[in-house]
């Protein structure tokens, strides 16, 4: 694997999670924060069996613990993972992801 996209519902978790961080915390935060789920997006792509399986949910799902966020993602070919979405590890993944 060599890269990764996002589906609409991802990019908008991301965009969520850096407004939060920045109202809570600071600008240089979010942006902190950013860059490590990016980097962890750009890790996955390289090796996407580092997830846990996620087959509760969807056989092809899986999913990478990142700081308070888990990153689900999913294998669409040799090519491309697909980042479906970016959960907060308290949130209820079964609704958020069905």
């Amino acid at each position: 694997m060599a890269r990764f996209k996002f589906t609409n519902n991802a990019l908008k978790d991301l965009s969520d999670i850096w407004n939060y961080t920045v109202l809570t915390w600071s600008e240089r935060q979010a942006d902190n924060y950013y860059n490590l789920i990016i980097s962890e997006c750009t890790a996955i792509s390289k090796n996407p069996q580092i997830g846990k399986a996620f087959p509760e949910i969807h056989p092809d799902l899986k999913g990478k613990i990142t700081s308070k966020h888990i990153i689900f993602y999913r294998e669409l070919d040799n090519e491309t993972v697909e980042i479906t979405r970016i959960l907060h590890e308290r949130m209820d993944f079964k609704n958020k992801l069905g």
